[in-house]
């Protein structure tokens, strides 16, 4: 039950979030048309059949079932209806109203974007302690254990460019699937240079009776160091108990040693014969050092202090706050890069370095952005402001349905001296709302099997 209820709760707040985006975006195109004496018939979010409604002077403002997307209904607008002789009607107005009109939607969600970004970097943001990459974990047989990489590696550099951090790291293999990605890394004293080859990411099916999901994106097969936290109260009368190791903590190293996962906890303890350790314990801001003398454990065979433990990335950040000029500055280098980045994506997919199954409908989007939500705030409004920039993006590209389709017939207008007619704009609309069916149904379909991941 209590899963069942954490899934619904991250469904809702996932429409809640992509609710508002579309909002936003809808009530762009709401002001500017409204400011241009525009007749505004509808303002929905979602789409089909409407579930509340109220009217307002001319205009019904209602939620409609479907709630992946929105529209404002304008007087005139559609090619598919009657002409409309209402002077206030969409067409009536110039070029430069309309075209104003149309790209008010996504404006809007790439300034909120911007605003909020500026906004969590005063606010304080988790960014990396450094900018090289201290490997972790190397999963047999993975790209990276292929390239020779192994746990406690530096990587300094990718493909010639210095390392930013995990995210950074992340996304660069994610849009290599199959190519050669040069790595440098440090270890020991000295400095190595190898080829990693990323290959496509799979997620192993739960059940025997499923199949593996296939993310559609590069993966290097290696991760951050983790911690080790004590889950449970230690066993009474345990070696751990009695040096005062609590619930909670976190040990970081054995003997001065970092702890790569949770097998080299094992490997030290076991491997101990008996003789003292040295735990170093964080427990809140304090740094602790306990000194442990394993004890043989007939039942399991070996050396045991006495603890339960399970363990998480550990995450090598600290929180940066910034002054206004910097936080301008700071976003606006990080809403270029999500601006472009739908541009690299199509990109690598044509080049067969991402897969289609990499594609994500609103199904994924939800909930993602609802569990995000749910594993922290800031973490959400980064995603929020992520996602709002897609949005605005993948409007404005040229296509027959988008904002950037209409903008696109403005453009011809604007070349021609007249519209292109009506009969042949209804057309256009009519094959490309088709393809986008098509792509809708699909890209669901792909949703579907990747909505496992997200299940509690």
């Amino acid at each position: 039950m209590e899963h069942l209820f954490s899934n619904v709760a991250m469904f809702v707040l996932g429409l809640i979030a992509l609710s508002f985006l579309v909002f936003i975006h809808e009530l762009g195109h709401f002001i500017v048309a409204k400011w241009n004496k525009v007749k505004v018939n509808t303002f929905s979010i979602g789409f089909g059949k409407k579930l509340l409604r109220f009217k307002k002077g001319e205009t019904e403002y209602c939620i409609s079932l479907i709630p992946f997307g929105g529209y404002v209904a304008m007087e005139g607008e559609n090619p598919d209806s009657p002409e409309s002789d209402d002077p206030r009607g969409f067409a009536k107005k110039s070029v430069g109203a309309r075209a104003a009109i149309a790209f008010a939607g996504p404006f809007v969600n790439i300034v909120f974007a911007f605003f909020l970004l500026v906004g969590l970097y005063m606010w304080g943001v988790e960014e990396p302690e450094s900018s090289r990459l201290i490997v972790g974990l190397v999963v047999p047989e993975s790209a990276a254990a292929q390239a020779g990489i192994q746990p406690g590696d530096t990587i300094f550099e990718v493909d010639g460019k210095a390392t930013a951090g995990w995210d950074d790291f992340r996304e660069q293999i994610g849009v290599r699937i199959g190519a050669n990605v040069s790595i440098k890394l440090t270890r020991g004293g000295d400095t190595i240079s190898t080829m990693l080859i990323p290959q496509e990411m799979i997620i192993p099916a739960q059940d025997s009776s499923d199949e593996n999901i296939h993310m559609g994106v590069g993966d290097a097969g290696i991760y951050p160091r983790h911690r080790i936290v004590v889950a449970e109260t230690p066993f009474a009368g345990s070696v751990a108990e009695k040096v005062g190791v609590l619930k909670g903590d976190t040990i970081t190293e054995i003997n001065h040693q970092w702890l790569y996962d949770y097998q080299s906890v094992v490997k030290f303890i076991s491997g101990s014969e008996g003789n003292p350790l040295t735990l170093t314990i964080h427990r809140g801001a304090d740094t602790l050092y306990k000194e442990v003398s394993p004890v043989y454990n007939e039942e399991y065979k070996r050396y045991m202090i006495g603890i339960r433990m399970q363990y998480v990335m550990f995450r090598e950040t600290h929180i940066v706050k910034r002054n206004l000029p910097d936080a301008v500055v700071k976003a606006s280098a990080t809403s270029w890069k999500l601006t472009t980045s739908v541009f690299r994506y199509f990109k690598r997919l044509f080049q067969g370095q991402v897969k289609v199954d990499a594609m994500s409908g609103p199904v994924t989007i939800v909930a993602v952005m609802g569990n995000v939500w749910m594993a922290g705030f800031q973490e959400f409004l980064m995603m929020l402001a992520l996602i709002s920039i897609n949005l605005g993006v993948m409007n404005l590209l040229p296509l027959a349905i988008t904002d950037g389709g209409i903008l696109l017939f403005l453009l011809i207008e604007a070349i021609r001296g007249k519209p292109v007619s009506q009969e042949k704009q209804a057309l256009i609309q009519k094959i490309a709302m088709s393809l986008f069916i098509a792509l809708f149904v699909f890209i669901t379909f792909l949703d579907i099997e990747k909505i496992g991941l997200f299940l509690k």
